[in-house]
């Protein structure tokens, strides 16, 4: 009998020696990138509802929400240190299965390092052993499931957190094979939840049930071996691909470039189809000398467009900071106002400006065949001069295609840490984390995680 798909990950993840010190430092990376993503989010009132709700209704201690200090069961804080990654969407991507893989998947095995005491190589290992495992799957049920309704990352981020957790606390295969089966029967999530506070809920909770699935199958919890392949398992109740890209993808996972180094981080706090509009706009505003934009066009990937038209009926202008995130056309007008785009950029002060919303009205997004993903758009701005100026972009700034440096990661971080730490914790926190393989354990870098000095 052959194995199943849950045997072959649980087989995949058993091989800790194939973490190279390139693999770690990716890890380092993912890490350092959702930390940077979060600082500014602890004001938001999902965060703080969350927050307290968690807490109340969880109790416990040996785990700590990032930024807040507060110690919690490690439930309570996977599920809020994951909405803090999620709620702000300055998170990563992995561009072609449209998902922030890091997210569920890092606050679980941070809280479980943490009251466990794993060590910082061993929590490397781990995250990317569980995130290599989340993105094989999602290939597997990519895009059909997306294009059916689901949040991406709520239906895999589970699994990846499950897997994760596994290689964290040595389980052997049989037992990593149903904490990954009660991940898979248990995934969640819906697309309409993008633009609300819902969507940090769905990352939290994902990051919390994927803990939960490890939890219970380290006391014996069992799970249809055939949870993912089977009948009304996970890929025939969720997707439509093809049957054959199960064994496709799996044939090849672990060999050649992992899909870790595909991985998107973002240099703006938006959604990613945004970010090459935002670097469009951007580089043409040196360019303007004062004239008036009478209309901007962009051309983009026609699913871009089709998104954010379909946003742009759901919501009409913004009224909220989410939506004003997950409003491309607010992002770009913003960001040609005011030269800029940051979280001040989603504020009511923004996105109710008749500035903004005048020139939201005069944005144009035409469906661009000749663009396979959204990691690159054009842009052709005409001035009511009569006078016109052009820009392309074909990989953004974050993308595999033009990657962000180390230093500008740690970077972004103290710009957002900026009023949020205290002096020069955002430089500590970045030398925590590129130590981090050679810490004893993740209590260092989680004492540095507080806003208090």
């Amino acid at each position: 009998m052959s194995a199943t798909v849950a045997e072959r990950l649980a087989a995949f993840l058993a091989d800790r020696d194939q973490v190279t010190d390139a693999i770690r430092h990716e890890g380092k990376r993912l890490l350092l990138n959702q930390l940077k993503a979060s600082v500014g989010a602890t004001a938001h009132p999902a965060i703080r509802i969350l927050h307290d709700w968690a807490v109340a209704e969880n109790g416990g201690s040996g785990a700590h929400v990032h930024w807040l200090g507060t110690e919690t069961s490690p439930q309570a804080a996977a599920m809020v240190n994951g909405a803090l990654y999620e709620v702000l969407d300055f998170h990563d991507t992995y561009i072609p299965c449209f998902m922030h893989a890091v997210s569920a998947v890092l606050p679980a095995l941070v809280a479980l390092a943490e009251v466990r005491g794993s060590s910082g190589r061993d929590f490397l290992d781990a995250l990317a052993l569980g995130v290599e495992a989340e993105l094989a799957v999602a290939t597997i049920l990519m895009p059909t499931a997306y294009y059916r309704g689901a949040v991406p990352a709520g239906l895999t981020g589970g699994i990846g957190a499950a897997a994760g957790c596994s290689v964290l606390a040595g389980l052997d295969r049989s037992t990593t094979v149903n904490s990954l089966g009660v991940a898979m029967c248990s995934a969640f999530g819906l697309y309409a939840s993008v633009g609300s506070m819902t969507l940090s809920y769905i990352t939290g909770a994902t990051a919390r049930s994927g803990l939960s699935a490890f939890q219970l199958a380290e006391r014996g919890f069992t799970a249809p071996a055939t949870a993912f392949e089977g009948d009304r398992g996970m890929f025939q109740a969720h997707c439509d691909e093809n049957r054959a890209k199960i064994d496709t993808v799996l044939d090849g996972i672990g060999s050649g470039e992992w899909r870790l180094f595909g991985q998107t981080y973002k240099v703006v706090p938006t959604e990613t189809i945004t970010h090459g509009p935002v670097e469009c706009v951007l580089a043409l505003l040196p360019r303007a000398n004062g004239r008036t934009v009478e209309r901007m066009t962009f051309r983009v990937n026609p699913l871009v467009r089709d998104i954010a038209d379909e946003r742009r009926a759901r919501f009409g202008a913004p009224s909220s900071e989410s939506e004003a995130t997950f409003d491309l056309r607010h992002c770009a007008a913003a960001a040609w106002l005011r030269g800029r785009f940051t979280t001040a950029e989603t504020t009511p002060d923004c996105y109710t400006d008749p500035a903004v919303l005048a020139l939201r009205d005069r944005i144009d997004l035409i469906a661009d065949e000749a663009r396979p993903t959204f990691e690159g758009c054009s842009l052709e701005i005409a001035f009511n001069d009569g006078s016109c100026e052009a820009h392309n972009v074909d990989n953004f700034l974050g993308t595999p295609g033009a990657r962000v440096p180390d230093a500008k990661l740690a970077d972004l971080l103290s710009q957002y840490a900026q009023g949020v730490l205290p002096n020069g914790r955002a430089a500590q926190i970045a030398d925590a984390v590129w130590a981090l393989d050679a810490a004893p354990d993740l209590s260092g870098l989680i004492s540095l995680l507080r806003t208090d000095a």
